[in-house]
């Protein structure tokens, strides 16, 4: 029979709370893009929890790269109790980069939270949503 000691008790405990404690602050967010319109590609999403990361591109919080495949599509993140914005854009020739036409104006589909951006990337302040639960966003391709 195996001796249990303080230690491997105390590192059981630890592990079982940490198990528990990873789903007990998670939130279902779930994305929905509509308004697209080929199904060719792939969404290159954004997902930012500060207004420093959202200004400078880097450091996302979380970020996924979706094969498109229909007209509309849905998207899950398990994230924790916060702010966070959303900016995402339909790579469809899989450059990695959202193309753009002689004057700047972008060729391929891309979207921000709360459908904001019509003249050009809205601020932190107004793309940013809450998630204290299951949170549901529906972002509207342009």
């Amino acid at each position: 029979m195996m001796k249990l000691t303080k230690q491997s008790l105390l590192f059981g405990s630890l592990f079982a709370s940490s198990l528990f404690s990873v789903n007990c602050f998670a939130h279902d967010l779930v994305l929905t893009i509509d308004n697209i319109e080929k199904t060719k590609g792939v969404m290159m999403i954004a997902l930012y929890n500060s207004e420093a990361t959202y200004k400078s591109n880097q450091n996302t919080f979380g970020g996924k790269k979706v094969t498109v495949t229909d007209k509309t599509m849905t998207v899950h993140f398990d994230v924790p109790s916060g702010d966070y914005a959303i900016k995402l854009f339909q790579d469809e020739n899989e450059n990695g980069s959202i193309d753009k036409n002689l004057i700047g104006i972008p060729k391929e589909g891309y979207g921000f939270s709360n459908n904001g951006g019509a003249m050009g990337q809205p601020s932190y302040s107004e793309a940013k949503f809450a998630v204290d639960s299951t949170t549901n966003i529906t972002i509207h391709l342009r």
